[in-house]
């Protein structure tokens, strides 16, 4: 979920023993636990309770939230968003909580069910993996506001200006990944977990459901004055490519950190404009437009044929 100041923002399952939670099944992995194990009963068959609950409890919650804002006549603060975005991952806890409750619940369904570890590859490729999708995110950023510059819809920061926010900014990831966090064990790893299905199908439903969460928020800095409609409009459609792309840097290892990683780069082509507030709802569609098919490129450059949570 992004700042007010920022433009954001597995596999064969062993039998279940208890079919009416909504914990995802998981793989007979050295990272997650065997079938034969005393604890292998704590990842039973998913709901649809589970997935109406990850998919429309958030929402609820964050327009309840933002509307008390607007009744006190209050702007969102940004600690607001920041702690905002744990709101799904409280709503996975209350999903998740009859097989918690059990002795080894913590270890043998919320490691997996939230992507903590991965399920293919080496540690080593989760952090180059997590490198790569800050570096798409800031080339994706950096072309969009060029070429949008080069075509009239912006005027860009001196590239001085530009170079140093950056090089300022990427110490401060891995503490804003903190926040980002609480979106991306869901949207990442407990959802897909749940819904199952192909890659693309999947990560476009929850692309939408992520688009949907960021409405409340957008309309609140809307109604304050602190967002024009049209700047809002766009900011959330250019959510979808975004979270295609987040989808895919979690697929290709079974571990949602990448994601969150990547998510918590406060940098779009629009925060790098010199009027950012200027920008005329024309010009804005047009970075939008520019910025959803470099990252929707991305994506598909990287989504894999299969990935550790199809079945």
């Amino acid at each position: 979920m992004p700042a007010p100041s920022v433009v954001s923002m597995t596999a064969t399952p062993a039998p279940p023993a208890h079919p009416s939670s909504d914990v995802p099944p998981t793989r007979p992995t050295a990272l997650t636990t065997p079938a034969d194990s005393p604890s292998a009963h704590l990842a039973p068959a998913p709901s649809p309770r589970g997935v109406l609950l990850l998919a429309g409890a958030p929402l609820l919650l964050l327009t309840a939230v933002c509307g008390a804002f607007l009744v006190a006549d209050v702007p969102v603060p940004s600690w607001a968003v920041l702690v905002g975005r744990w709101i799904p991952a409280l709503v996975s806890l209350i999903v998740l909580w009859p097989a918690l409750r059990r002795p080894g619940g913590l270890r043998a369904v919320l490691v997996p069910a939230w992507g903590l570890r991965r399920s293919r590859g080496t540690r080593r490729g989760v952090l180059a993996l997590s490198a790569a999708g800050v570096a798409v995110v800031l080339v994706v950023a950096v072309v969009t506001a060029a070429l949008s510059d080069a075509v009239g819809a912006m005027t860009v920061q001196p590239w001085g200006t530009v170079a140093l926010g950056v090089a300022l900014m990427l110490p401060l990831i891995p503490i804003l990944a903190l926040s980002t966090l609480g979106e991306e064990v869901v949207w990442r790893s407990h959802l897909p977990r749940l819904l199952g299905g192909t890659f693309w199908r999947r990560s476009l439903l929850i692309a939408l459901i992520w688009m949907a969460f960021h409405v409340p928020l957008h309309l609140t800095y809307v109604l304050q004055g602190d967002m024009s409609a049209a700047h809002a409009a766009a900011t959330t459609v250019g959510l979808l490519p975004l979270s295609l792309f987040l989808s895919a840097l979690t697929a290709r290892q079974g571990s949602m950190w990448p994601a969150a990683i990547a998510h918590a780069v406060p940098i779009t082509g629009v925060t790098l404009a010199a009027d950012a507030a200027g920008i005329d709802p024309a010009a804005m569609w047009t970075i939008t437009l520019v910025g959803a098919v470099l990252m929707l490129s991305a994506a598909m450059a990287l989504a894999p044929s299969r990935d550790a949570h199809e079945r």
